[in-house]
């Protein structure tokens, strides 16, 4: 078997992001990028493997393969390194709810906050690198290299190339199935080995019946312009949907069932199936590895949460550790070589530590035992600054400079570390000198190995999803208690009349009858039961009566909230964004 490279960038918001930029500059160093055969990403790794990718093919379709060098990849993510912060900094999360437009579109059906951060990808990320004024399609992800012949597949024609032309999967999960789904530039869906005959080979621990299979290469004459346009900044949102803070994205046209029924295809973030993203290089037949993990980790909690919403949560936490766990020990199982292996991850080195039961005295019967590691000081970070890292929110906001070139930083150093522990990696490394060069987020390497207070505090704040401008500009946080204490006095008798008012029992009975109707109106689709009992009429009816409780809704939930609301967003995004960016500029 041919030695085959492959990437996985895990999730975990625009942190991830920003981690994998750092390690893809030391893998660009090292000559090691243009021998990387498959991409596998999650959620905030998809963003960013996007935009290296659209990068990387204007750069193989412009040049030979031996015209292109160790140098041409280093500038490729140093124009990342750049393009990416001035990006993120305009703030994705807020900007979905900021325009007029897109929120008066929430009203209808086939369009949610999903659909608006996709085009919001699209917008500031991806048309930019192909100069382009329409989306970008994810079929333009395709690279035919310049000199190599029409019809050129990564899969069979790389064997002679010094720069490889990787294939790129944005991976999704599918609430349908629960299963992974694959989007590349050719066909997306869930993914299947077949054996000669094209029959399935299923596992005999996959219990869902049935699988939505993706379009195979000998029948591309008969994908759909669904399939083929399907907008890649899209993709990259329902790789990133983080359940919860967005929808699932919605794809239909795609499937229907046995009796003509469509299959409404509904996508959330990819890390609840597969995080880390090695599942699809273990599909795509890797045999060595680097993965780049970002992805948020379970942590000790000395007092957890015991009601019931704490642990759900924990619950899931642990859930997710598991499957984190679960999928490493996999890919160790199957590699069988660890040096074949390049795994950086944000609790790295950060050691291990015992703690004994308490004697009849009341002390613990032995002090803590600690196993520390030496790691983090030889690769020049220091433990307090790793520790802080790991707790940087994983969120689409902008981040400040010091948050941003610290996290890319902390990938550029660990991987250094980790690529030169991978002996199995060496065939893949270029034999010249790595290529020697400065990178902008090399300015806090004297933070990263001997933090001040000032420097802490802010990694520190970088933890939250709300309140960081306010805990970085004292006066800022002065002025917010005035305000909003003149607004609790303005208020108050109005509100008190309301708390320690009656409410009406009209009232009471209005809130019931519309829990009523939304409870039935998420289950008048299912009732096909009613149709078998010749209950059609009444089941049109009661459709018809709840489609317009359902579409005032959505009205009011969806447009007229984030309407109002808008002009809020937009104060924030002109008066709060830029302060807090202010305060973490690069020595500021």
């Amino acid at each position: 078997m041919n030695n085959k490279l492959g990437l996985a960038l895990s999730g975990g918001g625009l942190r991830a992001s920003f981690f994998h930029i750092g390690v893809l500059a030391q893998m660009a160093e090292q000559g090691l990028l243009r021998s990387v055969e498959v991409i596998s990403s999650v959620s905030g790794g998809s963003i960013i493997a996007a935009l290296y990718y659209l990068h990387l093919k204007k750069l193989l379709e412009s040049r030979n393969d031996r015209e292109i060098n160790d140098q041409d990849y280093v500038d490729l993510v140093r124009t990342i390194e750049t393009e990416f912060i001035q990006a993120t900094q305009k703030n994705f999360r807020m900007l979905t709810f900021a325009d007029f437009e897109a929120n008066w579109k929430m009203h209808r059906e086939d369009y949610s906050r999903s659909d608006r951060i996709g085009e919001l990808y699209d917008e500031l990320l991806y048309r930019p690198v192909l100069e382009k004024t329409e989306k970008v399609g994810i079929h333009e992800l395709i690279i035919r290299p310049k000199g190599e012949p029409l019809g050129f597949n990564p899969r069979k024609d790389n064997q002679g190339r010094t720069a490889k032309v990787p294939i790129l999967i944005l991976n999704a999960t599918t609430l349908n199935t629960g299963r992974n789904w694959h989007f590349t530039a050719r066909t997306m869906g869930e993914p299947c080995h077949h054996d000669e005959l094209d029959r399935p080979i299923f596992d005999e621990t996959d219990s869902i019946p049935i699988r939505l299979r993706r379009p195979r290469p000998g029948y591309v004459i008969n994908i759909t312009p669904r399939h083929k346009d399907f907008p890649l900044g899209a993709a990259v949102a329902a790789s990133a949907g983080v359940p919860g803070l967005f929808p699932p994205m919605s794809v239909t046209g795609l499937y229907q069932e046995e009796d003509g029924d469509p299959v409404s295809v509904q996508l959330v973030d990819g890390g609840v199936h597969d995080n880390q993203g090695i599942n699809a290089l273990l599909y795509e037949r890797c045999t060595h590895f680097v993965i780049c993990d970002a992805s948020g980790q379970m942590a000790f909690d000395p007092s957890p949460d015991t009601g019931t919403v704490g642990v759900l949560n924990r619950s899931s936490e642990i859930l997710q550790n598991q499957v984190r766990s679960q999928t490493l020990k996999t890919l160790f199982a199957t590699v069988g070589y660890r040096d074949k292996i390049a795994f950086m991850h944000l609790h790295q080195g950060l050691g291990k530590k015992e703690l004994a039961w308490i004697g009849t005295d009341g002390q613990p019967v032995f002090p803590p035992r600690v196993w520390a590691s030496k790691s983090l000081e030889q690769c020049g970070v220091h433990p307090e600054v790793q520790k802080r890292l790991a707790k940087i929110r994983t969120d689409l906001d902008a981040f400040s400079e010091v948050e941003a070139c610290s996290l890319m930083l902390d990938g550029y150093l660990l991987s250094a570390k980790e690529l030169e522990r991978s002996h199995g990696l060496r065939p893949f490394l270029s034999a010249a000198t790595p290529v020697a060069c400065k990178w902008n987020f090399q300015c806090l390497l004297s933070e990263f190995s001997n933090p001040n207070d000032k420097y802490l505090h802010q990694l520190e704040v970088a933890s939250l999803n709300i309140g960081k401008a306010v805990l970085l500009n004292p006066w800022l946080l002065v002025l917010t208690v005035a305000t909003a204490g003149i607004l609790l006095f303005m208020l108050w008798p109005t509100l008190s009349e309301w708390l320690f008012g009656s409410i009406p029992i009209m009232t009471i009975v209005a809130v019931i009858a519309l829990f009523l109707l939304d409870w039935l109106g998420k289950r008048v689709a299912r009732l096909k039961e009613i149709r078998k009992l010749g209950l059609d009429r009444l089941l049109r009816t009661l459709g018809k009566a709840l489609s317009w409780y359902q579409s005032g809704k959505r009205i009011v939930v969806k447009v007229a909230l984030p309407l109002i609301g808008t002009f809020l967003v937009q104060a924030y995004l002109k008066l709060i964004n830029p302060l807090f960016l202010k305060s973490g500029r690069l020595g500021g």
